[in-house]
């Protein structure tokens, strides 16, 4: 599977391993295609795999914040609403 652009801001758990990946394709530009990087690969799948599950978690927490914050809003007001005027 292909992987996302390798930039270092969109993927920061995995900094070593982008890097890794990218010097390994650098020395080895034609022997890559023949599997040359491939441990370097693997590492930055599996890398990657768990950066997604620790984004999904964060913003998980994010949205039940959230949705706590308008529930008890409402539980108050009995809306999320002030003056007419949605304050969220």
């Amino acid at each position: 599977a292909m992987h996302p652009p390798l930039t270092l801001e969109n993927h920061p758990l995995c900094r070593e391993v982008v890097i890794a990946l990218k010097v390994c394709h650098r020395e080895n530009p034609w022997s890559r295609s023949f599997g040359a990087c491939n441990e370097q690969k693997w590492a930055l799948d599996e890398c990657l795999k768990k950066q997604k599950l620790f984004k999904f978690r964060e913003n998980n927490k994010k949205a039940t914040a959230e949705k706590e914050r308008l529930r008890a809003r409402v539980e108050k007001y009995g809306h999320s609403t002030v003056n007419g005027k949605f304050t969220g």
